[in-house]
């Protein structure tokens, strides 16, 4: 599989300045040595890597992963295997097409839930506002017409559990990482993982401070359910804000029992 350019030209400059870099937000740059990473605690990026590396995570279930974004992240530093699961046709085309050429990188065509089923998903105008949610008065003020659902689509839902211990034999020996952004259904998903949980070593989830979809869960009940569970909150970093209030924070957690 190719390397991007610009991940080769970091890579470059990394072995040159004996630093490591990361962009935090989108005006501050971090420098730092790779061995003191636990001490850039407030860079999401910084810590997403050496969590990866700290937990010797050997596969990644991304759900909710529009274009594959967070993938081509990962395949800057993450050579391991990638499950990607996104149910809106248009995202999906994209994501399956990043997909193309990387043997461990799959893409599946199905939303994830407590059951399996069929839903109707709200695709908006931008397809990472799309959910098996409705959008509230909030998040249209907010975000504008990109967050406004310009027509819905049937798809397939699936419990997470199932569609693990089919494609991946051997659930059991894995160190997954279970990333989460499903625009108010996380909660949903996580509660169809329930029999590959042990196997979770490290989770992320993206958690609302203000609501922006109608019936989801409030975010202390999620981080509550997600303790119950045995994982402990490692670090929470803002997504977006509302005039400095954050709206949502992405929550990165690891079960107390997971070998580091």
């Amino acid at each position: 599989m190719a390397v991007p350019l610009r991940n080769r030209v970091k890579r470059a400059l990394q072995r040159l300045s004996g630093l490591s870099f990361e962009r935090v937000g989108d005006f501050t740059l971090v420098l730092y040595r790779g061995v003191h990473r636990q001490h850039v605690w407030y860079s999401y990026g910084v810590q997403l890597r050496s969590l990866l590396e700290q937990y010797e995570i050997d596969c990644v279930v991304d759900v909710g992963a529009n274009e594959g974004q967070f993938a081509r992240h990962l395949r800057s530093f993450y050579r391991g295997t990638i499950l990607s699961f996104e149910p809106v046709k248009a995202a999906f085309e994209r994501l399956s097409s990043a997909a193309r050429g990387d043997p461990s990188w799959r893409a599946f065509n199905c939303a994830l839930g407590r059951d399996s089923s069929t839903a109707s998903i709200n695709v908006s105008g931008s397809t990472v506002f799309s959910s098996l949610l409705k959008a509230n008065e909030y998040c249209e003020q907010r975000f504008g017409d990109v967050s406004t659902p310009v027509t819905q689509e049937t798809v397939s839902v699936r419990r997470l559990d199932d569609m693990l211990e089919e494609q991946v034999g051997d659930v059991a020996r894995r160190r997954i990482f279970l990333k989460m952004d499903t625009q108010g259904f996380d909660r949903e998903v996580f509660a169809g993982a329930e029999r590959i949980l042990p196997y979770v070593s490290v989770m992320q989830s993206e958690v609302s401070l203000i609501p922006i979809y109608e019936s989801m869960p409030h975010w202390t009940d999620s981080l509550i359910a997600y303790e119950r569970a045995g994982f402990g909150i490692l670090g929470m970093f803002p997504v977006t804000r509302d005039r400095g209030r954050v709206i949502e924070y992405d929550c990165l957690l690891a079960r107390a029992d997971a070998k580091s």
